[in-house]
C-alpha cells in the first residue's frame, strides 16, 4: 500500500498553478479544519514578529503560564491584526479536544474567554463544527486532576464561553451522546461536497500530516457508525428497548391546540384538555405492574387517568400522592425508546423524568403519539425566554382575574423603616436604581452608606461583578448590619479599586473591630476565580473568613446523588444507604450554610458590628445564607407571612435566577441547580433544632418545593425583579395571594410561641434529619413497605 503521506507530496509538487490560484467557496469547517501555515512547526518568533497563532502556541506550552499580560498581548495582536482571528480562534477551539491535557484545557478557556470580547472571534468559533458539545462537555468537568478549584474554573469559563458565542446557557439534552464531538460531521450529516485543492505553495509538511490526520479520522467515524447501527439492530433483534429516532413535530409555543371535552376532579381555572392518548400503558416497578389507561396533556398537567377502582390495595398509595399527576412545570427530561414484544409487535415507551425525581414509563402503540406528546410537552412546558406568556401562569390568572394582594407583599420602604432606616442612621433608601441603570438584576429599592456619593457607587457598581454592589440586607435597632454583593473583579494581579475600599470603609461605620467579610466559596475556589477576574477583599480593615460552600454544580451532583440515594432502596438487601448519604455530601452543604450564618450572627447580636456576605455572584449562596441569619436574628420572619416577605425580598427580588436555577420555563441547562430547594431543607433543619420558634410547618415548605416549578404563578418565573415587573407581574398571580388568602390549617404550627431569642444554629450533622417528606414524595419509603408486608402476612 502506498504511503499516504508521500502521495500527498508528490500531488502537491503535481499542482499545477492554475489549481493554485482558484479560491472555491469554502466548505464548513471542523475542529481540526484550519490552515496550521507552519506554525507549528517553525520556531516562534519573538517579539512585536510573533503572529497570534505563535503567540497562543506558546501560551499553551506545557511549562507556560497564562497571565494577565500575555492574555492582553494576544488580544492586543488579535486588534491589529484581525486576518489572524481564524487562526487564533482554531487554535484554542483545538485545545478543548477531550484527549487535550486539562491545564492546556484550562488556558485556552481561559485566553477564548477575553478573545471574545471581539465580535469577530465570536462569529469564528461559531463556525467550528463540534465546539459547542465540547463545551458543554467542559462544563461537566470533574476529576480531572488539577483539583476542585480549578475543575470549578474550568466549568464556569467554558459556561462564559458558550454563552458568549451562543446567546445561552445551552441545550444539554440535544448533545449527542455518543459522537466524538471533535470530529468531522459523517456523510449523512452534510451533503458531501469534492475536496477543493488547497493553496499550499507556503504548506509545510506538518500541514500535510494534518491532512492526513482528518482523512484517517472520517474514516475511523464512519467505520464507528456503522459499528453502531450494527449493534442497535442486533439489540433490536433481541427484543430489548433501544433509542428510537423518529419525525419530531416543529415546536409551536403559540399554536392554537385542539380542546377536547374533557374534565376530570380539581382541574383549575383556564386549564383546558389539548391531547388524549388512548390506549397508554404505565409501567411501574415497585411492585412490578401494567397499568391500562390514557395519557392526558392540558395546558398545566399531564395526567395518567386508568379506571376507577385500579388503584387499590398495594396500589393505594399512588394514588395518595398523586403519583401520576405532574404539572408540565416538572418535567426535566423526556427520552424515548422503541421495544419489540415476544410477539413481534412494535412498542413505543415515553421516559418522563421530573423535578422531583418521579420516573414515569408509559407505553403507546403509535410512532405519532411520540412526536405528539413531544411537542406539546416542550412548547407548554420549556418554550424558552422569549415565550414565557405560554406558560400556565398567564391563562390561569385571566380566568380567576389578577389580585395585586400577593404582589403587594413587601414594601421595601416599609420593611427597612420597621428595621428603623431613618434620616438619622448612617444607612439610606436609595433611589439610585429605580430604573435599574445601576444593576439590572438588583431591586430598585436600595439601602447604601450615606455618606457614598453617586459617582463613587458607579464606579463600584464598574468594579463589582455584574454591577453587584455592596446593599444592606438587614439592619438591628443599633444599626449593627447585614450586606450582600458580588464578588470584586480585581483581577489576577489583585488590584483594589480606591472607590470599593472606600465604600467598605464605610459600611465598617468606624467601628473598632474590623468589617467582617465572608466570602462563602471554598478558598480555592476564590482563588482560581482571581484567573477569570475575580477576587476577594484584602483590604486593611477587613477581616476575610472564607465559607467553604460549594458551588451551584456541586449543589446539583449532591441533590442528584441524595436522590440516587433513595431509588436504591430494598427491604430485603443490606445497602449501602449510611453511606451513600454520607458520601452525597447534602448535609455538608447544609452544614456549611448554617456555620456562615453563625459567623454573622455572633458579629452583629454579639459584637454588634456590621458583616458583608458574598458569592461569585451574590444570588445562590449569598441569598441562602443571608435569610437563613435574618431567620435567626428577626422573629419578624419566623411568622407565615414573614417567611414568604423574605423569600419574595432575598430570592426574588435580590435576584436569585428562578428561570434558569430551576428551568421553570426553559430546558435544564448546565446552570440548573436546586439551590432554593436546599435553602428551604435548612428552614426544615431550623424547626427541628427549634420547634417553638416558627408559625409555619413542613408542610408549607413541601408545599413550596412542589408550587415553585408548576409554572402556575408568575412568583418565580423570570431570573430578577426587573424581568418579572416588565413581563409577568402584570398578567399573572402571585403564590402568596393563594397561601395567604387562608393559610391551610396543616401549615400552621400548634406549638408555635413567638419569641425575640435569637437563635443560635447547631452545624453538627448528628443533630440533622432526612426530610422523609420531600425525599420520599413519591416512592414507597421501606418502613411503609415493610408495613405493609406485615399487614398482609396477618
Amino acid at each position: 500500500m502506498a504511503d499516504p503521506l508521500t502521495g500527498l507530496l508528490q500531488q502537491k509538487k503535481q499542482t499545477p498553478p492554475a489549481a493554485k490560484a482558484a479560491k472555491p467557496p469554502a466548505p464548513t469547517k471542523g475542529l481540526f479544519d484550519f490552515d496550521v501555515e507552519s506554525t507549528l512547526s517553525r520556531k516562534v518568533a519573538q517579539g512585536a514578529d510573533a503572529t497570534v497563532g505563535e503567540r497562543i502556541f506558546e501560551a499553551l506550552a506545557a511549562r507556560s503560564t497564562v497571565d494577565f499580560p500575555k492574555i492582553t498581548e494576544i488580544c492586543e495582536r488579535v486588534a491589529q491584526e484581525p486576518q489572524e482571528v481564524p487562526e487564533a480562534v482554531r487554535l484554542l477551539a483545538g485545545a478543548f479536544n477531550e484527549r487535550e491535557p486539562p491545564r492546556r484545557k484550562f488556558k485556552a478557556l481561559t485566553i477564548m474567554n477575553e478573545l471574545l470580547y471581539d465580535p469577530k472571534a465570536c462569529h469564528e468559533l461559531r463556525q467550528v463544527f463540534g465546539v459547542r458539545d465540547a463545551l458543554w462537555k467542559l462544563q461537566a468537568t470533574f476529576g480531572s486532576g488539577l483539583g476542585d478549584g480549578p475543575d470549578e474554573q474550568i466549568r464556569m469559563l467554558a459556561t462564559e464561553v458558550e454563552k458568549k458565542t451562543f446567546g445561552s446557557a445551552g441545550d444539554p439534552f440535544s448533545a449527542p451522546v455518543a459522537e466524538d464531538p471533535f470530529s468531522l460531521p459523517v456523510a449523512a450529516a452534510r451533503p458531501a461536497e469534492p475536496r477543493q485543492p488547497r493553496d499550499t505553495s507556503s504548506a509545510s509538511v506538518l500541514g500535510a500530516l494534518w491532512q492526513v490526520g482528518s482523512v484517517v479520522k472520517d474514516n475511523l467515524k464512519t467505520g464507528w457508525t456503522a459499528a453502531q447501527e450494527a449493534a442497535e439492530q442486533l439489540t433490536t433483534s433481541q427484543g430489548s428497548g433501544t433509542r428510537c429516532e423518529f419525525q419530531k413535530l416543529p415546536m409551536r409555543p403559540t399554536a392554537d391546540r385542539p380542546t377536547l371535552d374533557i374534565r376530570f376532579e380539581d382541574m383549575l381555572p383556564g386549564e383546558k384538555v389539548h391531547y388524549a392518548i388512548n390506549p397508554a400503558v404505565l409501567l411501574l416497578n415497585k411492585p412490578f405492574r401494567e397499568l391500562q389507561g390514557r395519557l392526558l396533556i392540558s395546558r398545566y398537567r399531564m395526567r395518567f387517568q386508568v379506571p376507577k377502582g385500579t388503584l387499590k390495595d398495594n396500589l393505594a398509595w399512588v394514588a395518595e400522592r398523586q403519583l401520576l399527576d405532574v404539572p408540565l412545570g416538572l418535567v426535566e427530561k423526556l427520552d424515548f425508546e422503541s421495544t419489540t414484544s415476544e410477539a413481534g409487535v412494535q412498542q413505543w415507551r415515553l421516559n418522563i423524568i421530573t423535578k422531583d425525581f418521579r420516573h414515569l414509563v408509559i407505553m403507546v402503540s403509535e410512532v405519532k403519539d411520540l412526536a405528539v406528546v413531544e411537542e406539546a410537552l416542550v412548547a407548554l412546558s420549556q418554550p424558552g425566554a422569549n415565550f414565557t406568556q405560554v406558560l400556565f401562569a398567564f391563562p390561569h390568572a385571566a380566568a380567576v382575574g389578577t389580585r395585586e394582594d400577593g404582589w403587594s407583599l413587601l414594601d421595601p420602604r416599609r420593611e427597612f423603616e420597621r428595621m428603623g432606616i431613618t434620616e438619622s442612621c448612617p444607612w439610606l433608601i436609595s433611589p439610585i436604581n429605580s430604573e435599574y441603570e445601576l444593576c439590572d438584576t438588583y431591586p430598585s429599592t436600595l439601602v447604601l452608606p450615606r455618606s457614598c456619593s453617586r459617582e463613587q457607587l458607579r464606579a463600584v457598581a464598574g468594579f463589582r461583578k455584574r454591577g453587584r454592589i455592596p446593599t444592606m440586607s438587614w439592619c438591628s435597632k443599633d444599626f449593627a448590619s447585614l450586606w450582600r454583593c458580588s464578588q470584586p473583579m480585581e483581577g489576577l494581579l489583585g488590584q483594589p479599586d480606591p472607590s470599593d475600599e472606600k465604600m467598605l470603609h464605610a459600611i465598617r461605620n468606624g467601628k473598632a473591630q474590623s468589617l467582617l467579610v465572608v466570602d462563602l466559596r471554598p478558598r480555592k475556589a476564590a482563588y482560581v476565580n482571581k484567573v477569570g477576574g475575580g477576587g476577594f477583599e484584602s483590604y486593611d480593615g477587613c477581616r476575610l473568613v472564607f465559607g467553604n460552600i460549594d458551588n451551584v454544580h456541586g449543589v446539583r451532583d449532591a441533590w442528584k446523588k441524595m436522590a440516587q440515594a433513595m431509588t436504591g432502596l430494598n427491604n430485603d438487601e443490606v445497602g449501602s444507604w449510611f453511606r451513600d448519604i454520607a458520601n452525597s455530601g447534602w448535609y455538608d452543604l447544609i452544614g456549611n450554610i448554617f456555620q456562615c450564618a453563625n459567623y454573622v450572627v455572633h458579629e452583629i447580636e454579639t459584637l454588634r458590628c456590621n458583616a458583608v456576605i458574598h458569592c461569585s455572584d451574590g444570588w445562590d449562596r449569598t441569598a441562602q445564607v443571608s435569610s437563613v441569619a435574618m431567620l435567626c436574628m428577626d422573629p419578624h420572619y419566623r411568622s407565615l407571612r414573614g417567611l414568604l416577605l423574605l423569600i419574595q425580598k432575598e430570592f426574588c427580588n435580590f435576584g436569585h435566577r428562578f428561570r434558569t436555577r430551576l428551568a421553570n420555563g426553559e430546558k435544564p441547562t448546565s446552570e440548573y441547580s436546586p439551590i432554593f430547594f436546599q435553602w428551604l431543607e435548612c428552614v426544615y433543619q431550623m424547626t427541628l433544632q427549634f420547634p417553638t420558634a416558627f408559625e409555619f410547618t413542613a408542610d408549607l415548605l413541601l408545599y413550596l418545593t412542589r408550587e415553585v416549578c408548576t409554572n402556575r404563578w408568575g412568583t418565580f418565573l423570570g431570573d430578577c425583579e426587573k424581568e418579572r415587573m416588565e413581563k409577568v407581574r402584570p398578567y399573572t398571580l402571585s403564590l402568596w395571594s393563594s397561601i395567604l388568602s387562608g393559610p391551610a390549617p396543616e401549615f400552621l404550627n400548634a406549638r408555635y410561641c413567638p419569641s425575640e431569642e435569637v437563635l443560635r444554629l447547631s452545624p453538627c450533622q448528628a443533630g440533622f434529619k432526612l426530610w422523609e417528606e420531600y425525599w420520599f414524595r413519591f416512592r414507597l419509603h421501606p418502613r411503609d413497605e415493610l408495613a405493609e408486608r406485615c399487614v398482609k402476612a396477618f
